[in-house]
């Protein structure tokens, strides 16, 4: 039997000659359920208790609150416009069908009713349009809907960890005027809709504009005042 490739202790030391223990690799770094991550660059959840505490908790940057303010707005007018072109194009062919055109003499009366009756259906369904989902989001509502739709985003994945995500769905979120779940939130605002908003700070390029303008306004001035002290020393001969 031979010892080849089993460590020893060095000799000269009081356990010379005694067999080391074998050197084992170190622990990989976890992926799932790690304690450092932030915001725009999240730890990965593997547990419901990971999701919702991490994202109950981390800190949210002015600029993505601002972000997402802006998107939805955007986002919720376009889909009321949408939604009323649909509308109101289905009631024009119907109206169209019940009402033939009639001869030239008739027209201008029989356009000016099409006008009248648009309008007054228009304004009839707009509430109800509007009223499917809010068309901004609440002064006081906003980070926690935030927090809610990440937890959404990053739920753990239900084939690789069953029954996670369920948990992540079913939390509730404290909110101005009451309590939804995470589930209940998304289906009335689908942030995860505009998510883009939240997933990096986008800079304004109108200010990086005006900076680099100033600077560029700065650097001329001093161009101009070393051609007038330029002027004046030439003119002294």
């Amino acid at each position: 039997m031979t010892s080849e490739g089993i460590n020893r202790q060095p000799q000269g030391i009081p356990v010379g000659g005694q067999f080391a223990p074998n050197k084992h690799a170190e622990a990989p770094i976890r992926l799932f359920d790690r304690t450092d991550g932030s915001f725009l660059n999240p730890a990965p959840s593997a547990t419901a208790e990971h999701c919702i505490q991490f994202w109950s908790s981390v800190e949210i940057p002015d600029e993505i609150i601002d972000q997402v303010v802006a998107e939805y707005g955007r986002t919720r007018s376009a889909e009321i416009d949408a939604d009323m072109e649909a509308a109101m194009s289905q009631w024009r062919a119907s109206w169209e069908a019940r009402n033939p055109v009639p001869k030239d003499k008739y027209l201008a009366e029989y356009q000016q009713r099409f006008k009248e009756e648009y309008e007054q259906y228009r304004l009839s369904i707009l509430p109800g349009v509007t009223a499917k989902r809010p068309e901004r989001l609440g002064q006081y509502d906003t980070r926690q809907l935030i927090r809610a739709t990440k937890m959404l985003i990053h739920r753990p994945h239900p084939d690789r960890f069953p029954g996670e995500d369920e948990k992540v769905l079913n939390e509730k979120i404290e909110l101005f005027d009451g309590e939804l779940t995470v589930l209940e939130i998304e289906r009335k605002y689908r942030l995860s809709q505009v998510r883009n908003a939240m997933d990096k700070i986008f800079r304004n390029d109108a200010d990086a504009l005006l900076r680099a303008l100033e600077s560029q306004s700065e650097q001329l001035s001093g161009i101009h005042e070393q051609l007038v002290h330029q002027r004046a020393d030439f003119s002294e001969y």
